[in-house]
């Protein structure tokens, strides 16, 4: 019988939580929810026994996205995020966001790692309906039309997937997610 690990269903949770926290609080004006979740969540996930450095590594591909991305969709006006009027700089919400997604990678996402075509799929789909209930929850605006937001947002999106999917991979060096993250009991 196969067991899920603590470490996994710690990052299910905490990614379920993250999102909400995340969005609804920039909405509310409570933005450091997003941070909390974060925090507890990686917390817990290193007492559960991870692999910290390796997770840390993609928390840090997550935040390099951010720093890379958010201020071409900031800049280009195709978004701006309640409560902050940089053009350049994404909310610390963003980030925190950011880094928990990739961190996902190597928990409930990796069964997206070497599944390319599904992986795009679900970024497609998965990022231009994430910002649109962004947007819809108050979290953000979409300057330049909701339309264009989600398109752009799902065609960058279904590249960000599989790439995220794939240097979890080559930093996994425990022989795949379902090798380390459900084993057999008995």
């Amino acid at each position: 019988m196969k067991s899920i690990s603590p470490s996994f269903l710690i990052n299910l949770i905490g990614f379920q939580l993250l999102w909400p926290a995340a969005v609804l609080g920039a909405a509310r004006g409570s933005p450091q929810l997003a941070w909390w979740v974060l925090g507890i969540m990686v917390v817990l996930m290193v007492v559960a026994g991870t692999a910290w450095k390796r997770d840390l590594k993609m928390v840090v591909v997550g935040f390099v996205a951010c720093a890379l991305l958010e201020p071409v969709w900031l800049g280009s006006g195709l978004i701006k995020y309640t409560g902050t009027s940089s053009t350049w700089l994404a909310p610390g919400w963003i980030w925190a966001l950011w880094g928990g997604f990739a961190l996902s990678f190597f928990y409930c996402l990796a069964w997206l790692q070497r599944r390319p075509l599904l992986a795009a799929l679900f970024g497609g789909f998965g990022g231009g309906f994430s910002v649109m209930m962004g947007v819809h929850l108050g979290a953000a605006e979409a300057p330049l039309g909701e339309w264009r937001l989600m398109l752009v947002y799902g065609a960058v999106w279904a590249g960000i997937v599989p790439l995220f999917a794939a240097l979890a991979t080559l930093l996994d060096k425990s022989g795949g997610p379902l090798k380390r993250e459900v084993g057999n009991n008995g």
